[in-house]
């Protein structure tokens, strides 16, 4: 019986050819104890997808420069993944035999907050987790200041560097946020809302 479990997941789109968009959706769900299920929406006209994962991923570790798997099906089954650590899948559009998206990623729920924050640097995009849609964040890139619009009652904020260190933690029902004195770079934002964590990043400019 296939096991949908929530995770962490994280969408980062790596530089590629524009004219082949990027996949988005990128969904994680466990079959049994050594295999799992990853499905997405093709956001062109491919029929064939490349797939990796990444075990045992690190702050820093190479990222993929070719797949393990071509799939001319969605959903994939991904046969023998690791089952614990941290593991970041990719999955990209073969548009042509040469043509292809940026990758995407899904970082499980074995990641630390680290992960998140350096797949993040990576990315010229946002990203989201399952249901991210109930959060925004405007304005974004922002100097000052930057407030959060979401669907339900926010019970944290917290603001990660680069690096994973806390930077800032608001717990008071209050959705705008300054930020004058941060330095200028890329954050993560850690939103906690009715017991569910939602990842933005955030450019201080």
């Amino acid at each position: 019986m296939k096991k949908i479990i929530t995770l962490l997941v994280l969408l980062t789109f790596f530089k590629g050819n524009t004219q082949c968009p990027a996949p988005s959706n990128l969904v994680y769900s466990t079959i049994n104890t050594q295999d799992a299920l990853l499905s997405w929406t093709e956001n062109g006209t491919a029929t064939t997808w490349d797939i990796t994962v990444v075990p045992n991923f690190y702050v820093g570790a190479p990222l993929p420069t070719d797949s393990y798997y071509q799939s001319s099906t969605n959903p994939f089954t991904f046969a023998n993944f690791p089952p614990t650590g941290c593991n970041v899948f990719f999955v990209r559009s073969r548009c042509s035999a040469t043509v292809v998206s940026p990758w995407v990623a899904l970082a499980t729920s074995g990641c630390d907050t680290n992960v998140f924050s350096y797949l993040a640097t990576l990315s010229n995009n946002d990203f989201s987790i399952n249901n991210d849609n109930k959060v925004k964040i405007f304005p974004n890139p922002s100097s000052t200041i930057f407030k959060i619009v979401s669907d339900t009652n926010i019970d944290k904020i917290t603001i990660f560097d680069t690096l994973g260190k806390e930077i800032l933690t608001q717990t008071q029902n209050n959705n705008e946020i300054n930020i004058e004195k941060l330095s200028k770079g890329i954050y993560l934002i850690e939103i906690t809302s009715e017991n569910e964590k939602i990842y933005k990043k955030l450019i201080k400019e």
